[in-house]
């Protein structure tokens, strides 16, 4: 997803950045025989209805198809991840499962979404020990109907929806109300470990490197994990972190 939102370009940081991840993806895409699929142009151009971190999920399968591109397993990703270029075949590691990475970076956040959205899905027992980043999911053609289905949810929804997400929790947006989907279809997910998707990477300290050997300033996310989030940071950063990182791994 890289749909530029121009309502939002100041309080995202400007949408420069989407070029630095686009280029790590399309190279590993080559290597491993993937097809990158850009998703650029919105399905819904009104965004208060329908904001890009909705549209990616609500529509990822009717663009698909709308394109004729037959598929085998989808990896959604935000835009804001930029992929190593050893990272290995994640489809090799999902055991044809609904796969995904769980969000503990700021649970104090995840608790009161999670609890914010609670009555709207009647008082649905959360386990929060499964809750995932909507950022990174791995699933494949017997998902179908789940994302259909969740989008008959938004279609009925919309308004309750939308007034949760701007005025009552404001945690977020597509994320919990599809963690809280995904519990109650009772899906099995298959979780994969954080390197596969590294959010929030100051708060783990993972800009700096190893200072007290003085031998390899390489940060340690570019040296120990493999799909690098820059989100949890000021979005105003964002661009010219990635730029800075692009410039750091280009030669690879």
């Amino acid at each position: 997803p890289a749909v530029v939102n121009p309502e939002h370009s100041d309080k995202y940081g400007g949408f420069e950045y989407f070029q630095h991840s686009r280029k790590t993806w399309e190279y590993w895409c080559k290597k491993n025989d993937v097809l990158f699929v850009p998703f650029t142009q919105p399905v819904k151009v009104d965004f208060k209805e329908f904001r890009p971190q909705w549209q990616k999920c609500l529509f990822v399968f009717d663009e698909l198809e709308r394109m004729r591109i037959d598929y085998d397993q989808i990896w959604l990703l935000d835009s804001s991840a930029i992929i190593k270029w050893d990272c290995p075949n994640v489809f090799e590691l999902t055991d044809r499962k609904f796969t995904g990475v769980r969000d503990m970076d700021n649970m104090r956040w995840v608790y009161e979404s999670v609890k914010g959205y609670k009555s709207f899905f009647d008082n649905f027992e959360f386990d929060t020990s499964k809750y995932i980043n909507s950022g990174c999911i791995i699933f494949n053609e017997t998902h179908r109907e789940l994302f259909k289905s969740f989008q008959k949810l938004y279609y009925d929804k919309k308004d309750t929806f939308i007034d949760l997400q701007d005025n009552k929790v404001r945690k977020g947006n597509d994320q919990t109300p599809m963690n809280y989907w995904l519990q109650i279809n009772d899906i099995d997910i298959n979780l994969l470990p954080f390197i596969f998707n590294t959010t929030h990477i100051q708060r783990k300290e993972m800009f700096s490197y190893n200072w007290q050997l003085n031998e390899d300033k390489t940060p340690f996310f570019i040296k120990y994990s493999y799909v690098w989030r820059f989100n949890g940071i000021l979005k105003e950063q964002r661009t010219e972190l990635m730029k800075q990182t692009w410039d750091l791994v280009k030669y690879n």
